[in-house]
């Protein structure tokens, strides 16, 4: 465990240093550490030069990011939730056909979705178009984790509260959202990594408007950064899912997010 964990963090204490590092400085050696002469200076230069590039783009992905794994867990949680406590004809047949759509890797349905978005919804060049695709589809694994976890969940808690003249709106978000968090917040930042690290769907769909990533890689590929800029531009970029991780470890680590995981 001690060498992967070691392992994995030579890549980023590299980007770290370098984004310390003027370009001569870089160019020379780039497992050397920061000359401390020139260290503020290099930091200030190579960081507002990145930002200044990325900065539009880095925004973009994490309002996109934030809308569409809010959008796909309620979703899922809402399709959870009626196959869980509601009752109707063929409910297992239409679970079993969400489920089907599991078993279809998501990259075959991008040429129906661009043409669908681009020619038919007009939505091309969008971030609704690039967002939309996303709640529409992605909802499906949600529904399969939460359903699970939802039949779990103490049924005589929601015949009180039914006796007591609760509706659904009431026992979705006063009883089932407080009691599914751990699991809900999980199946989020999953969503929200997946969104916010995305290439292929974002370079299809979008054509100005990029992306966070297709924007990084076009930088890199056009030699537009220099060195230090450009591992400065790697730092940044991994903020939001720093945060995103501090932020809900606690609820990865603690006792809920551990029983609501014996699925």
């Amino acid at each position: 465990i001690t060498f992967c964990t070691v392992f994995s963090f030579i890549a980023l204490f590299i980007t770290i240093i370098n984004s310390m590092k003027t370009d001569n400085e870089v160019a020379f050696n780039i497992f050397a550490f920061p000359s401390l002469k020139n260290i503020v200076s290099a930091v200030t230069a190579n960081y507002s030069g990145a930002w200044s590039e990325i900065s539009a783009y880095f925004i973009r992905s994490i309002v996109s990011a934030l809308v569409g794994a809010f959008g796909t867990t309620m979703l899922g949680a809402i399709l959870a939730y009626i196959l869980v406590f509601k009752d109707f004809y063929f409910k297992n047949a239409i679970f079993l056909l969400f489920i089907a759509v599991l078993l279809v890797p998501s990259i075959i349905g991008y040429p129906v979705l661009v043409t669908l978005m681009r020619d038919t919804f007009h939505l091309g060049d969008t971030l609704a178009g690039y967002v939309i695709p996303t709640i529409g589809g992605a909802p499906v694994g949600g529904m399969f984790l939460f359903r699970t976890f939802f039949g779990q969940q103490p049924k005589s808690v929601y015949e009180s509260a039914r006796l007591d003249g609760a509706n659904d709106i009431c026992l979705f978000f006063k009883f089932t959202i407080p009691l599914s968090l751990p699991i809900m917040l999980y199946y989020g930042v999953g969503i929200f990594s997946n969104m916010y690290n995305d290439y292929l769907w974002s370079s299809l769909i979008l054509d100005t408007k990029l992306t966070l990533m297709p924007k990084m890689l076009s930088l890199v590929d056009s030699n537009t950064l220099q060195y230090g800029s450009m591992y400065a531009m790697y730092c940044i970029s991994s903020i939001p899912m720093i945060v995103v991780a501090i932020i809900s470890i606690k609820h990865f680590s603690s006792g809920e997010f551990a029983s609501g995981m014996k699925l």
